[in-house]
């Protein structure tokens, strides 16, 4: 947690302006085959974060689409068919990996050496005939793996989630399953219950499902309707339930052009509205109709599509997912003047979660083509861990940035490589370990298995004992553990061609008073929302948002 985020919340002072809203729908349905408009890869190596393709002219197909990275490589990868969503477990060593018709598990203790060791396909829970496909989200939670689909309707499908006892990781165990009568685009698992985005085509809300006994069932449903009827008037398409993530007792929704909503789950039984942001209000969306439907929930603003918050939930990340609803035709955007996207992830301080605070934007990396069927940049699945966030740009490749000052993240690493790569999701097994990335397909193969890849994390700074002495001090580490040393940046260069975004640490100036993790508001870190609780949030009904 950042010091001055524990102190607002532990002095109950935050005076924080509330924020307009965010949304979701089905975004993640696997992109089709790109168009003829690739020549290349394209965009800068550098490290500026703050390049936006937003409002410049849109260069013709025909031109590059991306200048491919080289100075941060990936250290390994791995074939893994239908490879979409991954999660890893706490240490880092194992990902579970959603496969369309299934999961695959990777023992990831050797980074560059990533191995398929189990798997899990053609499910087909007891009591029905029908197998699992569409499935394109997985969750993991001590021990075990919660594996939901199909990702949109799909007549042929089982229709709901399959609970599996993964704690050996190599012999998964399947424990029960709850059937739903629609759709399951996205899931989250915390204890014994399931919270699953409910596709309904109506009130489209969150399903809370308890799985902790032998026959699950549900406990509760909660949607905007409820917090406001006046969103029934709004297009179907435009208020999608896409993704849910659950941390702490809180429960945050990316309901698309109904922005992202926060809910008090700590009875799961009882979701309770504690705050909202988002960019348009229901009564201008009501207004929409036809073509401009169509262009609203493919188009910014809006498109909220994924939401996380760091571990000591101080911050939100809300990324939105958008590109050109239909290029050069009438009743839509007409083309260079107005590209219609990409999006990128915008960043909130929810050390008062009744009150969010917008703090900084994260740009997307630039494309020669905004279609839907052209180059995607824009944001897709994401992680903030240990003080960075991890984040998947489709063909814009995989990006770190530092969040040591959230209101101006800074890009430290940064891989691209548009005409072979296609992300989906990037995750960190830990601090100084490797960055887990996998690969939807290769454009320029499309007969080609997905991938995960493997990257190297940023330098960290770890306690080394001091000869003689029982004081530690901080060097800098790289991803294999070995001190870093001038000529071994991550992947940054040497001294003298290391650009100035590096984030090799000083090993004088990180000592351990105040390089990161240590000192006394680190022992303060599980504060943030745990604390706005002790101060008595949860009995306040005071609204936000």
């Amino acid at each position: 947690m950042h010091r001055r985020h524990l102190l607002r919340a532990v002095a109950g002072t935050a005076a924080l302006s509330g924020v307009a809203a965010l949304a979701t729908r089905d975004g993640d349905a696997r992109p089709t085959a790109p168009g003829s408009g690739e020549a290349g890869d394209a965009t800068t190596a550098s490290g500026d974060s703050t390049a936006t393709p937003s409002g410049t002219p849109t260069p013709t197909p025909t031109e590059a689409v991306a200048t491919p990275t080289s100075d941060y490589e990936p250290i390994g990868s791995v074939a893994v068919e239908g490879a979409t969503e991954a999660v890893l477990t706490p240490e880092g060593e194992t990902a579970f990996v959603a496969v369309g018709d299934g999961f695959a598990v990777l023992d990831l203790r050797d980074p560059a050496n990533p191995t398929v060791v189990a798997s899990e396909r053609d499910i087909s829970p007891p009591g029905t005939t029908r197998r699992m496909g569409g499935v394109r989200d997985v969750k993991y939670d001590d021990g075990r793996l919660l594996v939901g689909g199909p990702a949109s309707y799909d007549p042929d499908s089982f229709y709901g989630v399959a609970l599996f006892d993964v704690s050996d990781p190599t012999a998964p165990a399947f424990l029960r399953a709850y059937e739903t009568a629609y759709p399951v685009h996205n899931c989250d698992l915390a204890g014994e219950y399931a919270y699953l985005t409910r596709s309904d085509r109506e009130a489209n809300p969150l399903l809370v499902v308890d799985l902790g006994r032998e026959e699950p069932r549900e406990v509760a449903r909660w949607s905007v309707l409820d917090r406001d009827p006046v969103w029934e008037s709004v297009p179907l398409q435009l208020r999608t339930l896409h993704d849910v993530f659950v941390r702490d007792g809180f429960a945050y929704l990316a309901y698309w052009d109904a922005g992202t909503w926060i809910l008090d789950v700590s009875d799961p039984a009882e979701p309770a509205y504690v705050a909202d942001v988002r960019e348009r209000d229901p009564e201008t969306l009501a207004e929409l109709d036809g073509l401009a439907v169509a262009r609203e929930s493919s188009e910014p603003p809006g498109n909220d599509h994924y939401a996380a918050t760091d571990p000591d939930s101080s911050l939100l990340a809300v990324g939105k997912e958008s590109w050109n609803s239909n290029f050069g035709k009438e009743g839509t955007t007409p083309g260079p003047d107005d590209p219609g996207g990409p999006s990128g992830i915008a960043i909130y301080d929810i050390a008062d979660p009744r009150s969010p605070q917008h703090l900084s934007t994260i740009e997307p990396p630039p494309t020669a083509d905004t279609n839907i069927n052209g180059v995607r940049t824009t944001a897709h699945n994401f992680e903030l861990a240990a003080g960075h966030l991890y984040s998947s740009w489709y063909r814009g490749g995989v990006a770190v940035h530092d969040l040591t000052e959230p209101a101006e993240p800074e890009r430290v690493r940064y891989f691209r490589r548009s005409s072979t790569t296609n992300f989906w999701t990037a995750r960190l097994t830990a601090p100084g370990g490797a960055v887990v990335a996998a690969s939807f397909e290769d454009p320029s193969d499309l007969d080609a298995p997905a991938r995960v890849y493997t990257f190297p994390d940023v330098a960290r700074a770890t306690p080394t004992p001091t000869s003689g002495s029982t004081d530690a001090t901080v060097a800098p580490t790289d991803p294999g553990g070995r001190p870093a040393t001038e000529d071994d940046g991550g992947g940054e260069g040497t001294d003298d061609d290391r650009p100035e975004t590096s984030d090799a640490v000083a090993t004088e100036s990180a000592t351990a008073g105040d390089g990161p993790g240590f000192g006394p508001a680190a022992a303060l870190a599980g504060l943030g929302i745990g604390a706005w609780r002790l101060l008595g949030g949860e009995e306040s009904d005071e609204e936000g948002g």
